[in-house]
């Protein structure tokens, strides 16, 4: 691991002012906060750095630190996916069985594709990966990471390649591109170092050591946005089911839709609703990581029943109007004797002169 310091900790965060022209690419350094091409590789294996150049291995000593240019960065959101479905080896040349080289969906290319979506997909829920001897693990079974394209920093127009950052240093590599943003630097405008941790696998740190010059600044812009580049980014140039004008995810050939699901609040949750949470500013993704909810399948509601036609009940027929009549009382006098002295329907009806019959 290298002592040396960063030139942000050296006092020297403020961007010189020739390299202050490339402001715009400094943006492309937040594209390292947390694909498969035929550039070639920089393998980690043994905790080392090593590279193939004109059929030949080219292997760092060990300890030695990695210093390049980094000229793009793979997915610039998010991170990639693959899933092997018998045990990950370093050695292996073939493609994963399933792969993602953006994150959101599979590539087309991908053999055994697992779900419609990286989303919804079982093998990258937390809980689904095994360890080195088969176990179950806390992890997923399908792995996070990054691609970085790079050139040696001592070889500036020789071939560019491709560093994958496992999941185990995507956290390193996060910090990295803050430090970058915050101080509005470019990736393509400085020496990167790259070192390994003393952890048992291998796990990459990422300091700025040096600045580019005017020339050397402004060939790496140029490379970075070139073809040779451009074409290679996995994400850029993936055949994938993921439509970036819509936000919709087609059909995935092969596979059946996705059952609805909904979230379900945990007993962690304490209580609290889905509601509450989401009014915090919670995910959905933050949540089912947390333990704080859980994806359950929502039934598929059946059709309606018809009901059967059931005839009107008949209202019943309402009853003849009532009229009123002079009783035994009123002795003889008609209805219209009474009205005739000012006597009122009520008065008759409240003195026993009169009732409805």
């Amino acid at each position: 691991m290298s002592n040396e310091l960063s030139i942000f900790e050296q006092g020297g965060a403020n961007l010189p002012a020739h390299l202050q022209q490339y402001a715009k690419q400094a943006e492309a350094a937040a594209g390292m906060v947390t694909g498969f091409n035929s550039l070639p590789k920089i393998s980690l294996k043994g905790k080392q750095f090593r590279y193939m150049k004109d059929d030949k291995e080219f292997v760092y000593p060990m300890g030695a630190p990695f210093n390049c240019v980094i000229l793009a960065i793979d997915p610039p959101a998010g991170v990639a996916k693959s899933w092997y479905q018998d045990a990950y080896s370093s050695d292996n040349v073939e493609l994963p069985d399933c792969f993602s080289a953006d994150g959101i969906t599979p590539d087309s290319l991908a053999a055994k594709k697992q779900a419609r979506s990286c989303a919804e997909c079982p093998k990258n829920a937390f809980g689904s990966g095994t360890d080195a001897q088969g176990n179950p693990s806390k992890g997923k079974a399908c792995g996070d990471f990054k691609n970085l394209f790079v050139v040696e920093s001592d070889k500036l127009d020789e071939q560019v390649s491709v560093l994958r950052v496992p999941a185990t240093s995507l956290k390193n590599l996060s910090a990295f591109g803050r430090d970058l943003s915050k101080n509005k630097v470019a990736p393509q405008l400085v020496i990167s170092q790259l070192t390994f941790t003393d952890a048992e696998f291998p796990q990459l740190e990422f300091k700025a050591v040096g600045w580019l010059s005017e020339a050397e600044a402004h060939k790496m812009v140029a490379r970075s946005e070139s073809d040779e580049v451009q074409a290679a980014l996995p994400s850029k140039n993936m055949i994938g089911a993921f439509d970036p004008d819509t936000g919709e995810i087609t059909d995935v050939p092969g596979l059946p839709a996705p059952a609805k699901t909904e979230l379900q609040m945990t007993d962690k949750a304490n209580g609290l609703s889905l509601e509450k949470f989401r009014d915090s500013g919670w995910k959905d993704a933050a949540l089912i990581a947390e333990g704080y909810a859980i994806e359950v399948a929502v039934e598929t509601e059946a059709p309606a029943v018809p009901k059967p036609d059931v005839p009107a009940v008949p209202k019943s027929p309402e009853p003849a109007p009532k009229e009123l009549v002079a009783t035994a009382k009123a002795n003889g006098t008609s209805l219209e004797d009474f009205y005739v002295q000012g006597w009122s329907e009520e008065q008759l009806l409240e003195h026993g002169y009169a009732e409805y019959k």
